[in-house]
């Protein structure tokens, strides 16, 4: 419902645990879906680094915060631009254009039933594609790199979420680092974010 808020409720104790999931969660498929999208679009820097991504996390929060004082679904971003990517959108104006298209269907959602969900399979399997690419960059002759890699990959489809693969590949990563001495290449910002990973996990 349309700015129906209720900021007393939401704010007890037994919510807090509701609501750091739904921010861990909405992060790191935000995150995930970034790296991916920029690296299908060749737009990360000479570290690798999505560019932009500061500005891109601002405004997918606002939009997560605006669709729910709107009482709707989440607008964030979404792995399937991907698509677009490869078929040439490479700014804004794509997801503009994408939106306007969207309108219509606000009154003719019935029409939508005409097409059948068999039909944007092959769209997923083109995303999955552009997904991909970027695994050829791991270094699979260092295990310490390759592992996390290896269970991150795997998990997010064998557990239809890409949360718990980001999740394990950090957890994993840091052990193993850690393990082999190399403490040095664990930066603390990943620390923070196991720590939040574990309690997500334990939620």
């Amino acid at each position: 419902m349309l700015l129906q808020l209720d900021f007393v409720n939401s704010l007890t104790l037994a919510i807090w645990p509701v609501t750091f999931a739904f921010l861990f969660t909405d992060m790191f498929d935000s995150l995930s879906t970034f790296v991916g999208v920029a690296e299908a679009a060749d737009l990360c820097d000479e570290n690798g680094q999505p560019k932009n991504i500061k500005e891109a996390l601002v405004v997918d929060s606002l939009a997560t915060t605006i669709a729910g004082l709107f009482g709707t679904s989440s607008g964030t971003s979404y792995i399937e631009s991907a698509a677009g990517i490869e078929e040439g959108g490479r700014t804004g104006l794509t997801a503009v254009v994408a939106g306007l298209l969207f309108i219509p269907f606000m009154f003719c959602s019935p029409l939508l039933a005409v097409v059948p969900a068999l039909a944007t399979a092959p769209v997923l399997v083109l995303v999955g594609v552009f997904m991909m690419k970027p695994i050829a960059k791991i270094n699979w002759d260092k295990f310490d790199d390759a592992i996390p890699a290896f269970l991150a990959v795997v998990l997010i489809p064998t557990t239809y979420s890409i949360t718990q693969g980001i999740i394990w590949g950090f957890l994993s990563w840091t052990f193993i680092k850690l393990m082999l001495g190399k403490k040095d290449e664990v930066p603390f910002m990943l620390l923070v974010i196991d720590v939040f990973a574990i309690i997500a996990l334990t939620i």
